[in-house]
Parts: C-alpha cells; structure tokens; sequence
C-alpha cells in the first residue's frame, strides 16, 4: 500500500473544492455492498490517444480495485506534457488527500511542475439512482458544468473550475463503478481543455477494464 503525502503549495488549492466534493459524497457511500469486482486483464492497456467522445462505454466491465500501476507511462506523460515526477497513490481506509475525510476509493495522481492528472474509482457498487444524485451534486463552488463535454458513463458529469491554473473533471458511472478522471493545473486562456482530459479519461478507462 503506497500512502499519500500532504498535497502541497498553491498547485493544489484549486483541487480543494473537487476533493472535498469527492469527501462527501464518499461518505455517503458507508454501509453500500461489499460485492466482488471482477478481476484485471493480465495485458497491458493500449497508451495510443482516443477522443472520449469516440469511446464506447456501453457494456464495459470495471474492476473497482488497484490500478495505478496499469496507466501507462505515455498516457501520463501525454495527460501532464512531460514526464511525471511525483506519484501518489491511496486505497480505502485512507485519509483522502487534502482532506480529514476517510475515503473509500482507489485512486492516484501524477504531476510534473503545476500540471497533475489524478484518477479514482469507489471501491463499492454504486446504483444508477445514487450516481444520478453524485451528477446532480458534484460541481462546486467556482466551478461550471461543461453541458456540451462528452459523457464518461451515464449518468456523468463534467466541470471546469478555476481560473489561471485550471481544473477539468470529469465524472461518471461505467458499469457499477463511479470513476473520476481530472487534470489540475492546466493555464487555458478562456475555457477548458476537455479534449486532453477526455482523453486522460480514456487511458484511465482502459487501466480499469476488466478481461
């Protein structure tokens, strides 16, 4: 188990309103069934660049575990525009970056200079009906729904926050797994990039397939 450090200086005080927005609706989810994920594929995923909007969802199976190690170095290198030089990573029981909240999610970050690219799947099942109330629930303060961005699942939702150095999330259910895939630090002048994100999202989908 990899243990996460504190997220440090200003780089990371525009991530604060989405973490604390994850905080919450993870403790929501006490109680939800311990079901099974399904298992890993042994193969590595593919690091070539899909559009969001070009990746089907519909049918995908998740593992709703560890699986950090299987993003591959190109899609994290292509997500931040260089190499990565700190990693983080955390499981359930954990205390969530940034937050005293205990989470109940796989996830983990990568970032190089200002720019980081983080990744979550919740650890239980979670319902249509719930992830509906997660879409509804899960844009923050200084933030604006990308009403046009490509779906990450359905439900899903997408947002931008900040402004200088930008946060891009994305959010959405893919099978029974509630997945987040979010680039922080990008300085876009006058809107989001959702194109690279999405396509974070995509490399983030495939380290999560199941076989």
């Amino acid at each position: 188990m990899v243990l996460v450090s504190s997220r440090t200086s200003q780089r990371w005080r525009r991530l604060r309103v989405t973490v604390v927005v994850t905080g919450a609706l993870l403790l929501a989810l006490t109680g939800c069934s311990g079901e099974t994920a399904p298992e890993p594929p042994p193969a590595e995923p593919t690091a070539d660049a899909t559009p969001l909007a070009a990746y089907d969802t519909s049918g995908l199976v998740l593992v709703r575990g560890e699986f950090c190690d299987r993003v591959t170095e190109g899609a994290i290198a292509a997500a931040l525009g260089d190499d990565s030089t700190d990693e983080q990573a955390w499981l359930p029981g954990t205390r969530l970056p940034e937050s005293r909240d205990i989470g109940n999610e796989f996830g983990c970050s990568w970032a190089s200079g200002s720019v980081r690219a983080t990744a979550w799947v919740f650890a239980p099942p979670i319902t249509r009906q719930r992830a509906a109330d997660f879409a509804r629930e899960a844009v923050g303060k200084r933030c604006e729904r990308l009403e046009t961005a490509p779906d990450l699942g359905e439900p899903s939702v997408a947002q931008h926050c900040g402004t200088g150095a930008e946060l891009t999330a994305f959010h959405g259910l893919v099978g029974d797994a509630w997945v987040g895939c979010e680039i922080s630090g990008l300085p876009v002048a006058g809107g989001d990039d959702t194109a690279r994100v999405g396509e974070w999202c995509v490399a983030v989908l495939e380290a999560l397939r199941a076989a």
